[in-house]
């Protein structure tokens, strides 16, 4: 018997290519919402004969109390005539047959190996069907979960088990049921795995939001004026999102503010079924001007054009009489200037429910303060404990704000020991480190990793003649912008700040000037956007102008290549 596995969704990585859309759709909510110390596998099969199998979509266990085995059912499901249809076409069987037989052979398994089977129920799941009213027929009456009822599965699930698991039924199960159970799914042979593997199996086993911060949060939940500080990865944008979704349920019109253009488009795709409204800053400022004063101008890049944009609307009264919003939410607040500020108080009008995020660790510009008024007046609520990166790669990020300690350090020492960290210094000719991010990107796709995983972020601006984003490709790979929301499945190539909030698997650093204006802060963010491994290329006379670097190197902590 193998050991009990670590609660959590298994397969933990992602799902294999070939899988149905409407399972997809039920593994994210699963891989989301599961409760702690629950189990889930996808795709359980079990041998009922040579050549036959019976297979259950997914496998739910609490130990406390039992399993449901979840039968999935995509695209448009109903009954008609006393026939149950899947996208018009009759079923084989009735819903949960398939189920109900799956349970039958499952306990046998358990029987024929000496083992008592926890109490067992069944349960169906339409993804894609939409329905007021359970069905009425017997064994389905209580027992299915449509669209409207999946987002809220986290909330649903507990309740659920007590409906699905067999009324009266109660047994002692042997100790070891679920490593059976996790046994039968069989979770990886060989156990040997590639780079890719590893840093993805980190990734989703990384610390999620955790309930005690939601529960902290409902101490000021109902308070008008909040501010909530919290440095890299401790999950400012994840409460900033989750407070619009709540505030929009209970029927309140909601508006989430970002500074940068990519966090808002990655909100706003979120959010897009609540009904609250996501844009940064001055993109709304640039819309209010051209619908409301006529304003012609093109847009354009240049952070003095979106100066004079914010300024122009800031000071434009008239221009806000119609806002309407009960509720706005203000993420990147370290980052809003005094013309921003003004049009946040412009959208809250008289009501002033304001929440703002906050992280002046990331603070870009060292004149932007939050205002006195909020500072002075608002609720405080500091989250403290980061999760979204690595130890090693946190503690990277950290040495950049002056706190390197000596655990930080150990754990710098172990990511480069597994490869997680790498710097790949190259020569200091013109041209060679952005050849030098082509081979990595090579040598990471021959590790495993998809161009989805993969995050290219330039230290310098975009009007920087020699950024990398200006490469259309690079590796043979084509690469996108943080805003090309159409083109996720790419390498995403942008700089440091219009990548602020987001995130991805891997993030190679390049165009790395130490003479950069606030370059530790650069270096910071650029960092912290990392979740799984962290490449940073620099050239040989950078690097001995990077003390944080040049330091490691020295220690041994990191062995430049």
């Amino acid at each position: 018997m193998s050991a009990e596995p670590d609660s959590g969704i298994y397969p933990h990585l992602t799902l294999p290519p070939h899988v149905q859309p409407s399972e997809c759709k039920v593994y994210e909510v699963l891989a989301s919402a599961l409760p702690a110390g629950w189990f889930a596998w996808h795709s359980l099969k079990i041998r009922t004969k040579p050549g036959e199998f019976s297979e259950a979509d997914f496998v739910v266990a609490d130990p406390a109390r039992g399993i449901i085995v979840l039968e999935v059912k995509g695209g448009t499901v109903l009954k008609k005539d006393g026939v149950w249809l899947q996208n018009s076409k009759p079923m084989k069987s009735s819903p949960l047959d398939q189920a109900h037989r799956f349970v039958r052979i499952l306990l046998g398994k358990y029987k024929e190996n000496g083992l008592v089977a926890p109490v067992i129920g069944v349960a169906a799941v339409f993804p894609d069907t939409y329905f007021d009213k359970q069905p009425t027929q017997g064994d389905l009456e209580g027992l299915v979960l449509g669209a409207r009822e999946l987002p809220y599965i986290k909330e649903m699930l507990p309740g659920f088990f007590t409906i699905a698991l067999p009324e009266g039924k109660k047994r002692r199960p042997s100790p070891e049921w679920i490593a059976f159970l996790h046994a039968l799914w069989c979770e990886s042979w060989p156990a040997a795995m590639n780079l890719s593997c590893v840093v993805k199996e980190r990734v989703a086993r990384r610390i999620q939001f955790d309930g005690d911060q939601f529960n902290a949060i409902e101490s000021i939940i109902d308070n008008d004026l909040v501010l909530v500080r919290g440095g890299a990865g401790t999950g400012k944008t994840l409460l900033a999102r989750e407070l619009a979704r709540r505030e929009a349920r209970l029927g309140r019109k909601v508006l989430v503010l970002t500074f940068t253009e990519a966090l808002g488009l990655e909100l706003a795709s979120s959010v897009v079924k609540s009904g609250v409204t996501v844009s940064p800053v001055g993109k709304l400022a640039l819309e209010r001007l051209r619908t409301k004063c006529g304003f012609d101008e093109a847009e354009r890049r240049e952070p003095q054009f979106w100066d004079r944009i914010t300024q122009l609307a800031a000071e434009s009264s008239p221009l806000w009489m119609d806002c309407d919003f009960d509720t706005v939410i203000v993420d990147e607040g370290q980052d809003f200037g005094q013309n921003e500020w003004a049009i946040v108080m412009r959208y809250a009008r008289d009501r002033q429910r304001i929440w703002v995020f906050a992280d002046e660790g990331q603070a870009f510009w060292e004149k932007r303060t939050i205002p006195s008024a909020i500072e002075e007046h608002a609720v405080k609520f500091d989250l403290r404990t980061p999760f979204r990166c690595p130890p090693g790669i946190q503690a990277l990020a950290d040495a950049y704000l002056g706190k390197l300690t000596d655990n930080g350090s150990r754990a710098i020492s172990t990511e480069v020991a597994a490869a997680t960290i790498k710097v790949i210094v190259c020569d200091d000719a013109e041209g060679k480190a952005h050849e030098a991010v082509a081979r990595e990107i090579l040598a990471l796709k021959a590790d495993g990793f998809a161009e989805s995983d993969i995050a290219l972020l330039s230290l310098r601006g975009m009007m920087y003649s020699g950024n990398i984003i200006h490469n259309k490709m690079l590796g043979g790979c084509e690469l996108a912008l943080a805003t090309d929301l159409e083109r996720r499945d790419r390498i995403i190539c942008d700089t440091f700040l219009r990548y602020k909030g987001l995130e991805r698997p891997v993030v190679v650093i390049a165009d790395v000037k130490t003479n950069a204006e606030r370059y530790a802060i650069r270096m910071n963010i650029a960092v912290s956007r990392a979740i799984g491994a962290l490449r940073v290329v620099v050239s040989n006379r950078e690097l001995e102008r990077d003390e944080i670097l040049k330091q490691l190197v020295a220690l041994g902590l990191i062995k430049s290549i």
